[in-house]
C-alpha cells in the first residue's frame, strides 16, 4: 500500500459517478516519473527511461501516445484548464498501452534491459493502471491521468467532472 503520510502526486480518475474500486497497492509515482521522461525522449530526452520509450517506439512499436496524456492538476490560468480537459481520453486505449509497455518490462530484449533495470516497480503500476481502465471501459467511462507536484495543496482536493 502506499505511505500514508506520502502526499498523492499521480492521480487516475474517470468520468462516471461511481468510484473505482482498483487502486495502486504501491506509490504510483513511477508512472508519472516514466510519463515525464518518455515525453522528453521526443525532445531528445537522454535519461534511461527516455532511451527506454525510444526503443518501446522505434523498435518495439508501442504506440506510447495514451501514456503522454496526463495534465498537471494545478490549474492557474483557462489554458490550464483546458489542458487538464483535453487530458481525458478512451479507457481502453490507455489499457493497451499501459500493458504492452509492462508486458516489454517484463520481458526485455537486450537493448532494453539495462535501461529498465532499478525500474522493475513500473510494470505492476501499469498493470493496475489497465485494470483501472478496464473497470472504466466497462462502463463507458473516460480516464485523465494528472498529476500534482504542489507541497502546499489541500489534501483530499477534489477536481469537478467533466460537463
Amino acid at each position: 500500500m502506499a505511505e500514508e503520510n506520502a502526499p498523492q502526486r499521480f492521480f487516475v480518475e474517470f468520468d462516471v459517478d461511481e468510484a473505482c474500486p482498483i487502486g495502486f497497492l504501491e506509490d504510483p509515482s513511477i508512472v508519472l516519473f516514466f510519463q515525464s521522461w518518455a515525453f522528453s525522449a521526443r525532445m531528445g530526452g537522454q535519461h534511461e527511461l527516455a532511451q527506454a520509450a525510444n526503443h518501446l517506439t522505434q523498435r518495439l512499436k508501442v504506440d506510447l501516445k495514451p501514456i503522454y496524456r496526463y495534465a498537471d492538476r494545478d490549474v492557474e490560468t483557462p489554458q490550464d484548464a483546458q489542458e487538464l480537459e483535453r487530458s481525458w481520453q478512451a479507457a481502453s486505449e490507455l489499457a493497451i498501452c499501459a500493458r504492452a509497455v509492462a508486458d516489454a518490462w517484463e520481458a526485455p530484449d537486450e537493448t532494453l534491459a539495462p535501461l529498465v533495470s532499478g525500474y522493475e516497480h513500473l510494470a505492476p503500476r501499469l498493470r493496475e493502471l489497465a485494470a483501472m481502465c478496464d473497470w472504466g471501459e466497462a462502463r463507458g467511462a473516460r480516464v485523465r491521468m494528472s498529476f500534482d507536484l504542489r507541497d502546499d495543496r489541500a489534501p483530499g482536493r477534489a477536481l469537478s467532472r467533466p460537463s
